[in-house]
């Protein structure tokens, strides 16, 4: 959903190089590793050990290794979670440029792209599409938060209809007050938007 409006822009931009960033399993940097594919660019990934978990493969399985499969440079990071814009990540959008490529940066949960809230407020129209076609409406909706993106466009799709407030996030970074500020100011943008 949020790629679909960050891609454009990285076409209309000449860019010939996605680079993004995320946990080991991210659903989004695996996402971007597949637009990257299909559209025929490069993609570079920065992967960081957001979640404490051990396991010999937990590195080489999953959607890091469907990365890999689907051509992705894949980089390793031991850096925890954070929210924001990584050293990491700068170092790769640089190593890009030095090598000749137009690099078009995609951060952690498209969220510090401008449009990395917009994917989710469609989202909304789409529950209510479905709630119509079911008969009733859902009490609340629950997601997972972690860069705010998701969570923000929500809020903002389901502002139209005044269920915002029936948006639950559960925070899965250990950094609540953090994410929570992080979710408020994406969605207070998006809505500007």
């Amino acid at each position: 959903r949020k790629l679909e409006y960050l891609i454009p822009e990285a076409l209309e931009q000449g860019c010939d190089t996605l680079v993004s960033i995320g946990g080991i399993q991210s659903n989004q940097t695996r996402q971007v590793a597949a637009v990257a594919a299909h559209l025929g660019m490069k993609c570079v990934l920065v992967q960081e050990n957001w979640v404490n978990y051990s396991d010999a493969v937990y590195d080489r399985v999953g959607n890091i290794e469907m990365s890999r499969i689907m051509g992705a440079d894949v980089r390793l990071d031991a850096a925890g979670f954070d929210i924001g814009i990584r050293p990491s990540w700068e170092k790769a959008m640089s190593d890009v440029v030095e090598q000749g490529g137009k690099p078009f940066p995609i951060p952690a949960g498209c969220s510090e792209h401008p449009y990395g809230g917009l994917g989710f407020v469609g989202f909304a129209e789409e529950v209510r599409q479905q709630e119509k076609e079911l008969g009733f409406k859902f009490d609340y909706i629950v997601v997972c938060s972690v860069t705010g993106s998701t969570q923000a466009g929500m809020v903002v799709g389901f502002a139209a209809d005044g269920r915002s407030k029936h948006v639950i996030g559960i925070d899965a970074s250990a950094k609540p007050e953090q994410t929570k500020a992080q979710i408020l100011r994406i969605a207070r943008h998006t809505a500007e938007l």
